[in-house]
């Protein structure tokens, strides 16, 4: 059902594209699908950046990003917009997230896209 996900959220964000959630939920779905067919870094890319542009550099924000510059293969990108959403989530006390973009982080530096779990 990866394929109906992708469509529900990109007909979610055309009809609401000011959604801050089905903008992010869409990127992210796009970097880290486990399925190939459904990721593509590039439009994951494209939805991510401009989520920042218009909401800022929030942590969660910040780690989408990063997983979508990994699935475009933009490692340097993804491993310092990682550990910019990083410091953020320390600095908000928000620890359960710090630990996953940690374990992410190891991941783009080794040249390693992240995937969900099936």
């Amino acid at each position: 059902q990866w394929d109906e996900a992708r469509a529900v959220l990109r007909e979610g964000l055309r009809l609401r594209r000011d959604s801050v959630l089905v903008a992010n939920n869409l990127a992210w779905l796009l970097a880290t699908a486990p399925v190939a067919q459904v990721r593509d870094g590039d439009e994951a890319v494209r939805v991510a950046e401009v989520l920042r542009e218009l909401t800022g550099e929030g942590p969660n924000i910040l780690d989408t990003l990063a997983a979508a510059y990994a699935e475009a293969g933009r490692f340097a990108e993804a491993v310092s917009t990682a550990r910019r959403a990083l410091d953020l989530s320390v600095s908000a006390e928000r620890s359960e997230l710090a630990e996953q973009i940690r374990a992410r982080l190891a991941l783009y530096g080794a040249g390693q896209a992240y995937r969900e779990e099936p």
